[in-house]
């Protein structure tokens, strides 16, 4: 799937300038001040600013063990909602992440269901 982003103010090199971008299988291919590429969705952003996904390197989300809190699914719809597309979820969870078996439940988990990609 295409997705091309058009007039948007992108930030690159520390400053905004106005530039089309084309998404493909969501990742960024084009850069350009005009693109023509016929894609499957086209976005206006006249008058918006675009941004790199965020990376939140603090969150908890509780699982395993304090899901009633917030969970992998909730905490990453949650992050990816607001821009983030990565998140580190702290290891203070009950039972602690010590040990390889949590840590691929943490995973898979992540991989299976999450909305952010989790570290």
């Amino acid at each position: 799937m295409t997705t091309l982003v058009k007039n948007g103010l992108a930030y690159i090199d520390g400053t905004f300038v106005r530039k089309d971008i084309l998404i493909t299988d969501a990742v960024i291919t084009e850069v350009a001040d005009k693109i023509s590429t016929k894609a499957d969705r086209t976005l206006d952003a006249k008058g918006m600013h675009v941004f790199p996904g965020f990376t939140d390197i603090h969150v908890h989300l509780r699982d395993p063990g304090q899901t009633y809190k917030e969970d992998i699914v909730s905490g990453t719809k949650a992050a990816a909602r607001g821009g983030f597309t990565s998140v580190c979820a702290m290891p203070n969870t009950d039972p602690v992440v010590d040990n390889i078996a949590t840590v691929d439940y943490i995973q898979r988990r992540a991989n299976d269901l999450g909305f952010a990609r989790s570290t």
